[in-house]
């Protein structure tokens, strides 16, 4: 099969169950041309959606066809991926488990999607997005710190996210598989859980505990210049980030040279981040004068990060996205538009209608597991890294731990900021590292004789930059056609602003996720770089997709375009939906929901200490009931008559977790049937015996013998990913990959050296 045709057009996937997970999963592979049937519980076994969710499965069910389930057996025999979502209570009862469609299918890649994994303590605990949200140790992290804990307690995000980052780790452990079983014929189960997933998402502060680091307090210390601040506009708020000298120098020069720019108190970054409480009322003297795209054009034309806060609405109009394609018509929905992928792809690589009730002839593999050579998916794939901080790291740690061997280049001048912290030992895990001076004679040739050899070339550096050093698209395929070049910025290279200088926390602001996020009647927030490591996964599996593609003889795809915005676009259709349906969007719910009551935090015994509540049913209020002994005589009280007093009801609630230690309480509660979560830090999680049931965290043995404990993956696939080793040092790998790799001769090895290329700290280091 080869010429130009959808990406993923010649897979089967099966479609298994109720979870918003699981449809997630199912969209990506079919907006990139899988056909995707599915086959759902019968009417009156499916609980109630909640809004949020009912909205975004319009959007994440669109390119499918629902089958009947009398049909099981023929279509998951003839399926490449079957996933199935769900709690597995849920699933056991439909027939549906892991061991049970291996059978039907022994061939196929099988993956279950649940809150917390197949086994463990928790297997069957009850989840919400809120509930996994707080125990997953994101809610602490989502708005940064904050001036009163008790004011503005952990949230969650708006949107399910939960159930969108769980489907695209779901997605990007099944794509690794497809690409091991194409070549091999071999299947796999996979078991991802919600909870691990969305932990994942704060791989540093995950790592904190293992490294001897203490969890920091929520409560503001100054401000947070050194990432991101909001200030206010004439008609709204824009967020800026001059985190680095030049930008500060450019910053004042946009605001006129205002005098106090000159007071020696704020001459230097750790000057301005230690006395930002006076230095932001100062920039929004300037601010409030001008309207948001006063403020976007001057900065950004100085080169200054900058982007106003949208609402969803208006993230609709922006001639950028419209002109980017970043939204695709919804098929069946009558015109409305729902988000592209945020690839980049031509559209001959997707799909637009859904399939036939028919699975069509595939050419993905055999159905039967013929050659169990147990090699990892992406063995003998290579990678050459020249992305930083953290999109593109996660990207190669997760490439790294499916088997393709990466190797890491960086500036000895300038090397990846993610050193200075914990980033490195976990994103640097598995991979080669050239220190390498691009600029310095010789070396552009010696990455060029790398490339050669690799399949997939990944960076993140500002437009142009890879053009003007001789290493673009171009001059890669020059020596090598079949290379995967893959590109990821804040907004696109293409697209009247694709040269606007990007962060993950001012795309956020962009896109109207952080209009989304917080709570009524508070300033914006960008908060957690929670687009990050979202763009990190759907990096990871867009680009094996298009190594499987590759493989399978498409030529459709050989240049992956990631925006950061259209991906954050990506997890938010349910608010594009109702935005252009009039809908009265819920800016700003808190913790709060449209449809449950009650649904929300409570603080427990300790300082900022909270378990998180939410009442699903009937049947869980009237277990809420008989643990909470103030709520006695309002077991009848249905839904609606709980929102009416849900003030009252919450005070009662709050008194009773109050004198109760979080975990105990969520074991109580879960005990009885009844969602709840505590909101767990880093500390907690890495004691938390749920995690450590299921391996979570793995040991990674340093140079010197030491053993880390490090966190995994957010997936558990026995022969599918390889035991970790511990991030290098800078140059640490440059002899091994310049004779192994590139093949030069020690004398040019040589040249290099004395020409500066290793720089001078790796070459006092020993790391050339």
């Amino acid at each position: 099969m080869t010429g130009e045709r959808m990406l993923l057009g010649d897979l089967r996937v099966l479609e298994l169950g109720e979870a918003l997970a699981g449809s997630v999963c199912g969209r990506l592979f079919a907006e990139l041309g899988a056909e995707v049937l599915q086959i759902r519980l019968p009417s009156n076994a499916r609980r109630a959606e909640t809004t949020e969710a009912r909205h975004a499965r319009r959007v994440t069910d669109a390119l499918k066809q629902e089958v009947d389930a009398s049909r099981l057996e023929e279509l998951a025999g003839q399926a490449d991926l079957i996933v199935a979502g769900g709690v597995p209570g849920e699933l056991e009862g439909a027939g549906w488990t892991p061991e049970g469609l291996r059978a039907l299918a022994p061939g196929a890649v099988v993956v279950t999607i649940t809150p917390f994994g197949w086994t463990g303590p928790y297997r069957d605990y009850r989840a919400t997005d809120l509930t996994t949200f707080h125990s997953s140790g994101l809610s602490r992290l989502l708005l940064g710190s904050v001036e009163d804990p008790l004011v503005e307690p952990p949230v969650r995000a708006a949107g399910e996210q939960t159930e969108f980052i769980a489907g695209i780790a779901a997605s990007t452990a099944s794509m690794a598989a497809l690409h091991r079983r194409a070549r091999t014929g071999e299947g796999a189960m996979i078991d991802v859980s919600a909870h691990e997933a969305m932990a994942c998402m704060a791989a540093r502060e995950l790592s904190s505990p293992a490294l001897g680091v203490v969890p920091s307090s929520r409560t503001r210390r100054g401000d947070v210049l050194g990432a991101s601040v909001v200030l206010p506009a004439s008609d709204g708020y824009v967020s800026i980030s001059p985190r680095e000298t030049h930008q500060w120098a450019a910053w004042v020069g946009v605001m006129g040279a205002p005098a106090w720019t000159a007071d020696a108190r704020f001459a230097t970054n750790a000057d301005r981040l230690q006395r930002a409480d006076e230095l932001v009322p100062l920039m929004s003297e300037w601010s409030r004068g001008r309207t948001r795209a006063q403020i976007y054009v001057a900065t950004q034309e100085a080169h200054v990060p900058c982007f106003p806060v949208y609402s969803v609405g208006e993230t609709l109009e922006d001639e950028h996205l419209i002109a980017r394609g970043s939204f695709m018509s919804l098929a069946g929905s009558e015109g409305r538009l729902g988000p592209a992928p945020p690839f980049g792809l031509p559209s001959v690589a997707l799909r637009e209608e859904p399939p036939a009730g028919e699975f069509s002839d595939g050419a993905a593999g055999s159905s039967e597991a013929t050659n169990a050579s147990g090699e990892l998916p992406l063995a003998g794939v290579r990678v050459l890294d020249f992305s930083w901080v953290i999109a593109g790291p996660t990207t190669t740690q997760f490439l790294a731990s499916f088997g393709a061997e990466i190797v890491k280049i960086e500036s000895p001048t300038r090397p990846d900021p993610g050193r200075r912290t914990a980033l490195h030992d976990v994103l640097g895990r598995s991979k080669l590292n050239l220190g390498l001076d691009l600029k310095a004679p010789g070396a552009v040739d010696a990455v060029l004789k790398l490339a050669a050899t690799s399949d997939v070339v990944l960076e993140n550096f500002a437009s142009g930059v890879m053009d003007r050093l001789g290493l673009g698209e171009a001059d890669l395929r020059k020596v090598n056609p079949e290379i995967v070049y893959v590109s990821s910025s804040g907004v696109g290279r293409t697209g009247p602003q694709a040269d606007a200088v990007a962060y993950g926390t001012l795309v956020q602001c962009f896109v109207a996720f952080a209009d989304l996020n917080g709570f009524p009647d508070r300033p914006p927030s960008p908060g957690f770089a929670w687009s990050d490591p979202l763009c990190g996964m759907l990096l990871a599996f867009s680009s094996t997709a298009a190594l499987y593609a590759r493989q399978q003889g498409s030529s459709a795809v050989r240049k992956i375009d990631h925006s950061m915005a259209e991906a954050l676009l990506w997890t938010m259709p349910g608010s594009l939906l109702e935005a252009q349906e009039g809908m009265e969007l819920p800016r700003q719910l808190g913790n709060q929901s449209r449809d449950l009551a009650p649904h929300d935090l409570y603080p427990a015994a300790g300082e900022d200490q909270w378990i998180a509540i939410a009442v699903t049913s009937d049947e869980e209020w009237r277990a809420l009931c008989a643990q909470v002994e103030g709520l006695a005589g309002l077991e009848g009280l249905n839904v609606a008559e709980r929102f009416v007093r849900r003030e009252e009801i919450g005070g009662v609630i709050a008194g009773w977790t109050a004198a109760r230690d979080a975990r105990e309480a969520m074991h109580a509660l879960q005990s009885a049937g009844v969602a709840a979560g505590a909101t767990f830090d880093t500390q907690m999680l890495f004691e938390d015996e749920h995690l450590w049931a299921r391996g979570f965290y793995q040991p990674v043995t340093l140079g010197d013998g030491e053993t880390q404990l490090l966190p995994g993956l957010p997936w558990k696939w026995a022969d599918g990913t390889r035991t970790a080793t511990a991030a290098g040092g800078l140059g640490s790998d440059n002899e091994e990959v310049l004779d192994r790799i590139a093949g030069l001769s020690p004398r040019e090895i040589e040249a290099l050296r004395g020409g500066g290329a290793f720089g001078a700290e790796a070459e006092a280091a020993g790391g050339g």
